[in-house]
């Protein structure tokens, strides 16, 4: 269901391994690239995909850092 190319793969392992994700935050990428290859047509999660889910972390972490006056 989740077929990754080993570009992807790689990005993926550095990320997982600089940043120390969770398994419950590893799926969720993998949830989110999965959604991003879909809307593309795409059968394999590529490296684009899997950049676009870890920047959507990053835009979650700081709305949620964010103080409203």
């Amino acid at each position: 269901y989740c077929i990754l190319d080993e570009e992807s793969k790689n990005i993926f392992k550095n990320a997982y391994e600089k940043f120390r994700y969770s398994a419950r935050t590893y799926h969720k990428f993998l949830r989110v690239a999965r959604t991003f290859a879909d809307m593309e047509g795409s059968q394999k999660i590529n490296k684009s995909h899997i950049i676009k889910a870890l920047m959507c972390r990053e835009i979650e972490k700081e709305q949620t850092t964010m103080v409203v006056v």
